[in-house]
């Protein structure tokens, strides 16, 4: 059995206020701790790994010596999978680093540049400038990665299309081979739920609707609703997640899907190395899958990716017919409203897609297919 592996490094200098993922400050002492404990848990991996993505948090929070027992740790993994991931952020990352990920096998790097106009920079609360951004992506192009991935966010209160249209034009120049494009989330329980009244919504779909325009034309072919590379230069890693593979997750909230079952982890740290120590299970949420479900959710999947449904490869994937997964009568409502379309080989509808005002309201058609 082959699957992805996501890594979380829950730590953080700071927590930005839009964010909802789970982290921690850096402590140092906690982080000796976690990594040394998540080597073994590495080690004792019996599954074969494709992709590894080492997310957080913030992966370069970790001083090298700490990143070195994690990476001595993964290396074997890392010398047979085929992509290898590292968020990094522009502020946290040196030429040390760098090295260090590219003499362990690290292949792809995503940097959490989020704007390169400090205005925004700061009111996101991020610890970085622009000039350290820019800097962040020429020394890891330096270092001999050629898979750079950058993270954008756009849609702030008050941000106009024209400033987005400048920074997006100037990002698109640099030596990066992946962008992944963000409306802003004001999620509850956040410090910027408050500004959700605030924002555009006309505004934003002005500037999702240059990105899907303007990107391609650069270079830069959208493959899922948020994500455009180069060809070939697709995450693999995010492509199994919405390919409905099997995954395996290890750190604090961290989840996994394997043989139909979801897993999630405790969102406690500390809770999460207490029960390893003591051998007790750190699984805070499990569900099993039956197979429609499981059938269904692959069909949410899939039509958030710019290829849509393939009729019968869902067949082949689930077992299941698609058109006894979802009713003929809700897509053709969909299609009224000029949401997807419907690609007909002999008569016969082969393949579901979304249109591209389909991908300004793909949330609202990928729920109706659960």
């Amino acid at each position: 059995m082959s699957l992805s592996l996501y890594i979380h490094i829950p730590f953080c200098k700071r927590k930005c206020p839009y964010c909802d993922f789970y982290s921690i400050g850096y402590d140092r002492e906690l982080a000796v701790e976690y990594v040394n404990d998540l080597s073994e848990q590495i080690k004792k991996i019996n599954y074969r790994i494709r992709t590894v993505h080492i997310g957080g948090g913030t992966p370069t929070v970790l001083e090298p010596v700490l990143l070195r027992k994690l990476l001595d740790a993964l290396s074997k993994i890392l010398k047979r999978s085929r992509e290898n991931t590292v968020e990094v952020n522009p502020e946290s990352l040196t030429r040390e680093k760098l090295d260090l990920f590219r003499n362990y096998g690290l292949n792809r790097i995503s940097i959490g540049v989020q704007s390169i106009n400090d205005d925004k920079l700061k009111f996101l609360g991020r610890l970085h400038d622009s000039r350290q951004a820019l800097t962040a992506v020429q020394n890891s192009r330096k270092a001999g990665f050629r898979n750079i991935s950058v993270d954008l966010i756009y849609g702030l209160p008050g941000e106009s299309l024209k400033n987005w249209k400048s920074e997006i034009k100037e990002i698109s120049r640099l030596p990066v081979k992946h962008i992944s494009c963000y409306s802003l989330g004001c999620e509850p329980g956040t410090r910027f739920y408050k500004f959700k009244k605030r924002i555009s919504d006309q505004e934003v779909a002005g500037m999702y609707i240059f990105n899907m325009r303007f990107l391609p034309e650069r270079g830069f072919f959208q493959y899922e609703v948020s994500n455009f590379s180069f060809k070939t230069f697709e995450s693999l890693h995010n492509l199994n997640y919405w390919q409905g593979g099997d995954y395996l997750g290890l750190g604090p909230s961290a989840a996994s899907f394997l043989k139909g079952e979801r897993l999630k982890n405790i969102a406690d740290i500390k809770e999460y190395l207490k029960r390893i120590r003591d051998k007790k299970d750190y699984i805070s949420y499990r569900e099993r899958l039956n197979p429609l479900k499981r059938a269904k959710e692959f069909a949410a999947l899939s039509i958030r990716t710019k290829k849509g449904i393939n009729v019968l490869d869902f067949k082949r994937k689930t077992g299941f017919d698609f058109f006894r997964v979802q009713e003929k009568a809700q897509l053709e409502k969909f299609k009224d409203k000029g949401l997807i379309k419907l690609s007909k080989k002999d008569n016969i509808i082969h393949k579901i897609f979304l249109t591209e005002k389909g991908f300004l309201f793909c949330d609202e058609v990928s729920s109706e297919f659960i």
